[in-house]
């Protein structure tokens, strides 16, 4: 028993989706949920990478979409689109993506820093760093850098 909680403390869980033909992560701890996009309600003057509210079980939560965000080409609707429901701090929030493939259990030791020039970038501030397994190399986002303490106060603020 103590042998495997050692083994699980050298691993960490990571949600993987894919982002065009970028496979990504986030860590598995903070995400409640994974669902099928749902009717989008528009929030007025939200920034243009805020689709605007999702009804999930009764609450209202603000859906993302990462391409936007992350200024990545929109494809033409995808059947596989998936929203991954996660808790930034104390905000629930909706992150839309292209398809969600699978809880990846990995060794920390597989987890490579982001390279400074990447992390330094406002854009790539939210890179956390780079998994690699085998010949795949998944990169690790910072869900609580995806969005500035700022957006994220002003969530809260938003009006539908």
């Amino acid at each position: 028993m103590l042998q495997q909680n050692v083994a699980k403390k050298n691993e960490r869980n990571v949600l993987v989706f894919e982002l065009l033909d970028e496979e990504m992560a986030l860590d598995a701890s903070c995400v409640r949920e994974v669902i099928e996009p749902q009717e989008i309600r528009p929030i007025l003057q939200a920034p243009d990478f805020i689709e605007g509210l999702i009804n999930v079980r009764r609450f209202y939560v603000v859906a993302i979409s990462l391409r936007k965000r992350f200024n990545i080409k929109s494809m033409d609707g995808s059947a596989r689109i998936r929203v991954i429901i996660c808790k930034i701090n104390k905000v629930i929030i909706g992150l839309i993506v292209d398809n969600v493939t699978e809880v990846l259990s990995v060794p920390v030791s597989s987890i490579q820093p982001a390279p400074e020039i990447l992390s330094a970038q406002k854009k790539g501030s939210c890179l956390s760093g780079i998994i690699r397994v085998g010949e795949r190399t998944i990169t690790l986002l910072d869900l609580e850098k995806i969005l500035t303490p700022g957006e994220l106060a002003n969530l809260s603020g938003m009006r539908v």
